[in-house]
């Protein structure tokens, strides 16, 4: 009875070793480079037109005979912008389709959820659209082509208190994350200049009426207001609301107000609005001119969705895909080149730094004429 015990332990571990060499072989010998991809296809995210860019970027790279004459193959997954979901996305990604290399999330609330998914299985993450402080130093293994959002915080505040010498403020923000950050360092660089922040309310994501929250201005007197949304839609509404109540106050906007494509439909809106954003130029960069002119081509739109957000996106491919090109799926290797990564890109130029953050510019926009142009004061 021993003797046939051990046998069958003995038959049990060699049967697992061969199926795990067979599973590594196959990774090897795959006829194609497999990349997962984790952003919002159907919910209010998927304005930012990142699985357009994502898609443009691999129809190009196919289109010129791939990575070292293999196919990049992308799996889209929907993260819904949706922690729950992103993760359930990710271990689908992981355990059934064996990949060892994710784009993604495309919101803080999918970064955030799958980084830890990301490092416990050696997965090579790179996430994009995703600001939020909250995914610096998340792991070896995690990496984001997108810069702190909190350093908007800092611009806008200076530029009220300082420049335009506003003293009260509204704040008005989602509930999320990448939203939250941005109002809480307001908040604090606002009232450390002296000045007074008299509303300070966030609201659920889905919500649609601000009526509520809007009607307090005129009762706090404020003079200037800090809309931070994640979703265009509520982007849209709050604007649309503040001027249907007709507040009269100096608006504010974050990287994700500001929607060209939701500007150019309503250009009343958002006239005068301030905001920040990293420097993108569409004009006097042709690689940024190009991305422009061949995403409206192939997707029959007229602006880029989100400017520089829907470009960041397209470049995230084209990174892996260097990746790749130099060093193959070897995961270690890739960790090494996203670590000193200097890239000239649709979105501009991106690096990263020792917190595995993106770097890039910030600068005052303003809106005039239904353009986002830049800020003079």
């Amino acid at each position: 009875m021993k003797f046939n015990k051990k046998f069958l332990i003995m038959v049990c571990i060699i049967i697992v070793i061969v199926v795990l060499l067979k599973l590594d072989g196959t990774r090897k010998n795959q006829t194609s480079f497999r990349v997962g991809w984790i952003s919002d296809l159907s919910g209010p995210q998927k304005k930012y037109g990142t699985y357009e860019a994502g898609k443009l970027a691999l129809e190009q790279i196919n289109a010129k005979g791939g990575i070292n004459g293999k196919p990049l193959e992308i799996i889209f997954e929907d993260g819904k912008c949706n922690g729950a979901q992103a993760v359930s996305a990710m271990n689908k990604l992981i355990s059934i389709d064996k990949v060892d290399i994710v784009i993604g999330g495309h919101c803080t609330s999918e970064s955030a959820a799958i980084a830890p998914i990301a490092n416990k299985n050696k997965i090579l993450m790179l996430a994009s659209i995703t600001s939020s402080p909250v995914l610096s130093d998340s792991g070896p293994y995690v990496f984001r082509t997108s810069p702190v959002s909190t350093v908007q915080s800092d611009i806008v505040s200076d530029l009220a208190f300082k420049k335009l010498n506003l003293k009260n403020f509204a704040v008005i923000y989602e509930l999320t994350d990448y939203a939250k950050a941005i109002a809480e360092t307001f908040k604090d660089d606002f009232i450390k200049a002296g000045g007074k922040v008299s509303i300070f309310e966030g609201y659920a994501p889905g919500t649609n009426d601000f009526r509520t929250i809007l009607q307090k201005t005129d009762a706090e007197g404020v003079e200037g207001i800090f809309l931070v949304p994640q979703s265009p839609d509520a982007g849209l509404n709050l604007v649309k609301q503040i001027s249907e109540m007709g507040i009269n106050a100096q608006l504010f906007g974050n990287e994700a107000e500001i929607s060209q494509t939701n500007i150019t439909a309503n250009p009343n809106f958002y006239e005068g609005m301030i905001s920040t954003m990293p420097d993108f130029d569409i004009i006097n960069n042709p690689k940024s001119k190009l991305f422009n002119d061949e995403y409206n081509a192939r997707w029959n739109t007229g602006n880029l969705p989100y400017g520089i957000w829907t470009a960041e996106s397209y470049d995230a491919v084209y990174i892996i895909a260097e990746g790749l090109k130099k060093y193959g799926d070897n995961v270690e290797e890739l960790k090494k080149y996203l670590e000193t990564l200097s890239y000239e890109g649709a979105s501009g130029s991106i690096s990263i730094n020792e917190h595995h953050d993106g770097v890039k510019t910030y600068s005052l926009r303003i809106v005039r004429n239904g353009k986002i142009e830049k800020y003079q004061p």
